[in-house]
């Protein structure tokens, strides 16, 4: 199929994303928040695997994506490329990783001044006083991470659909695909 040519592009263009030879790393996460409104925010993408149909990314384990992917896995990503004119929509269902190898192994690839940003007391996000800048009202459930190691989270996002929309000529393309249980890719043409 034709349309499968789009799918292979999908995850070319994640896997470069991740590698770091694309322009950028930057994708749109999305999930639902504790009050079940969507939450977005720009995650930098580290590992695309297409056989396991997978994208990972690393954040601050009392961050409130974490919560939010521990409360309610489903998420969706989105990145756009301004200079090819690609968007790439991603649906799935997000965890957080805990094989100690898988996380030893990412913890491993990443630059130091990255590992440097898990030396921060306080998780990001957290309301600052305006005069002080101590927190306001902060209190972390269960045991505050001490180490920069362990405040450390690798998240990976099962990927369940995925779309290509290209509108950098005068027909635009788009095309959507679809895990089955087998799992199978299977593909549809969208209207752009």
């Amino acid at each position: 199929m034709a349309e499968l040519q789009y799918l292979g592009l999908i995850w070319d263009r994640l896997r470069s994303m991740a590698d770091g030879s694309a322009p950028s790393a930057a994708i749109q996460l999305a999930t639902v928040s504790s009050t079940g409104s969507p939450s977005l925010r720009t995650v930098i993408l580290r590992e695309a695997n297409f056989d396991e149909a997978t994208i990972s990314f690393i954040t601050d384990i009392r961050s409130t994506k974490v919560g939010d992917v521990r409360r309610d896995p489903r998420v969706s990503a989105i990145s756009y490329d301004l200079e090819s004119r690609v968007q790439i929509k991603l649906v799935g269902t997000a965890a957080v990783v805990d094989e100690e190898a898988a996380r030893q192994a990412m913890w491993q690839r990443l630059r130091p001044h990255t590992r440097e940003e898990f030396e921060r007391e306080l998780p990001p996000g957290i309301l600052l006083h305006p005069d002080s800048g101590n927190a306001m009202g902060w209190e972390y459930d269960g045991d505050a991470p001490k180490e920069r190691y362990d405040r450390y989270a690798l998240v990976a996002i099962s990927v369940a659909s995925a779309e290509w929309l290209d509108v950098s000529g005068k027909e635009h393309v788009r095309f959507a695909f679809y895990r089955d249980r087998r799992p199978k890719w299977r593909a549809v043409r969208l209207s752009p």
